[in-house]
């Protein structure tokens, strides 16, 4: 039974972790699309497809990777 204890507080250390990092992921793809809109508005379309493609491939790619991955 102490194994079983041991391994709820695990458990529980992280969901507590992962919430932390969902909520940071989060700010951050907030932060990428508000470069985004930045650099459009501000006519550097580079710049804006830069901020677009980290937002597409890094965050949001990886966050259907995960998705993914927890339905297999």
């Amino acid at each position: 039974m102490d194994d079983v204890m041991r391994k709820v507080k695990e458990l529980e250390a992280l969901v507590v972790e992962l919430e932390a990092l969902d909520r940071r992921r989060v700010g951050l793809g907030d932060r990428l699309v508000d470069l985004e809109h930045f650099f459009r508005r501000a006519g550097c379309p580079e710049l804006s497809q830069q901020a677009l493609d980290a937002f597409v491939v890094t965050y949001a790619g990886r966050v259907l990777e995960l998705a993914d991955g927890m339905r297999g």
